[in-house]
């Protein structure tokens, strides 16, 4: 008779056939299979030292143990290694235009050449590309990171002008952020290991992701950053997988939060997320985890159950911004603050010089002038970062709602609050907007017309 045993290990399932010598069996018990439950796989003991220390902060014993014991169950999700082969049976579609394929010499790089190659048969080793024969050509290059190593990046700027558009969104950050102030209480984040590579390119697609370099031609067979669609079907794959878990977890491209009311919702909420991650094969970086914490930082913002502010690190680097000296610099300024005008009143009426200037037809972008005036505004800016409450609360729902507008030459602006017994004015919206981006409105209409009856 022949007895099917699975063997586990912490990453993968491996099954041997053993043969016996019991003659005269019951035919229906002529095969067996024994199979090990999840919570006794062997444990790889790095990824089970890192899987304790996600839980090391947690002050409620019981609370420790029961969410080290959740993880060790799930343990085969975290992967700690450096490169992991797509598993996810999703793959990724490169539709195109008919079009001659775009091909391009290397981009000469004679100082890193040597660290491109070992990248390169790195990469051969683990799975993520194969030696190409393509008509296709993207040149590669290498960018220094800030712990000086090196990722590799292809130019597809070619490729994505035949690629055809997805049109499938991402989620509104803003939307993203403001689903959490339904008291919740406990939050936990989770990064996926090498997010885009755990999606296969569609097999007929891998020559389109070709990219040349000094020594050879290689393609792809794992999604690559760069591709006009990359971000689209990366969303997709992950919305897709956490379906089932939407009311308790968000999921902004690789990055997933999970949210809940009490420890035991949340302990039973992250119990179905790491059943879909693993059901789809996707993998977790256990090293940019955080689990079942009262305060946590996502998506630029630090969101409490009461909560949301501005991440402290994200103000400090935009006080480092140096005043602009060109358009480019101006409109990087605004754009670091975009994030955060909700946070300050009367925003756009301080802002209203620099979008002056920023403001420009595309003929007169030459014209460029940053004068005391824009200097004025931008120093005043950057008073309101470390000058105004940076905090917004989270409505109450059984509090009225009182929304307060009004009107300049300059823009107009709208606060949205509550009246609490314990804090008069809870404020959880602030907006402003100048004329200059409201002209196709104002055109027609006096300024006490926008803003509310």
């Amino acid at each position: 008779m022949y007895y099917t045993l699975s063997v586990y290990t912490y990453r993968e399932e491996k099954r041997i056939r053993l043969t016996s010598g019991v003659q005269n069996w019951n035919p229906i018990s002529r095969y067996l299979s024994a199979t090990v439950s999840p919570s006794k796989k062997l444990l790889n003991p790095i990824v089970t030292q890192h899987l304790t220390s996600l839980v090391e902060n947690i002050q409620n014993d019981q609370h420790k143990q029961d969410l080290l014991s959740l993880l060790k169950r799930f343990s085969i999700i975290f992967d700690i290694t450096k490169h992991n082969i797509a598993r996810t049976p999703i793959p990724h579609v490169i539709n195109t235009i008919p079009h001659s394929p775009p091909a391009s010499r290397a981009y000469p790089q004679p100082d890193r050449e040597e660290v491109m190659y070992e990248l390169i048969q790195e990469f051969l080793k683990a799975g993520l590309i194969s030696e190409s024969h393509s008509p296709y050509a993207a040149p590669a290059m290498l960018i220094k990171k800030k712990d000086n190593s090196f990722r590799l990046v292809v130019d597809y700027k070619k490729l994505n002008v035949i690629t055809i558009k997805d049109s499938s969104p991402l989620p509104n950050m803003e939307d993203t952020i403001f689903k959490l102030g339904k008291g919740f209480i406990y939050f936990s984040k989770f990064d996926l290991k090498s997010g885009f590579y755990q999606i296969p390119i569609n097999e007929n697609d891998k020559e389109k992701t070709a990219f040349i370099t000094p020594f050879g031609l290689y393609q792809f067979n794992v999604l690559p950053m760069g591709l006009r669609n990359s971000p689209p079907t990366f969303q997709k794959v992950m919305t897709e997988t956490l379906k089932a878990c939407r009311p308790f977890s968000l999921v902004y491209l690789d990055d997933i939060i999970v949210f809940s009311k009490s420890f035991s919702d949340h302990l039973n909420h992250l119990a179905h997320v790491f059943s879909a991650l693993q059901d789809k094969s996707l993998l977790l970086n256990p090293l940019k985890c955080e689990l079942a914490v009262q305060r946590i930082n996502y998506l630029g913002h630090t969101i409490t159950k009461n909560s949301i502010q501005p991440m402290n690190d994200k103000i400090e680097a935009i006080l480092r911004i140096q005043e602009p000296r060109t358009l480019a610099q101006a409109n990087r300024f605004l754009g670091s603050l975009g994030w955060y005008r909700k946070f300050l009143p009367k925003f756009a009426e301080v802002a209203a010089p620099i979008h002056s200037v920023t403001n420009l037809m595309r003929a007169n972008r030459r014209k460029f002038k940053w004068q005391p005036v824009q200097s004025k505004a931008f120093h005043q800016l950057k008073e309101l970062l470390t000058t105004e409450p940076l905090f917004l609360h989270f409505p109450v729902d059984d509090l009225p709602l009182i929304l307060t507008t009004d009107a300049s030459d300059i823009g107009i602006g709208g606060v949205l609050q509550q009246e609490s017994d314990d804090l008069f004015d809870i404020e959880y919206g602030l907006v402003s907007k100048n004329h200059s981006t409201l002209s196709s409105v104002t055109s027609n209409n006096d300024t006490n017309n926008l803003t509310s009856d």
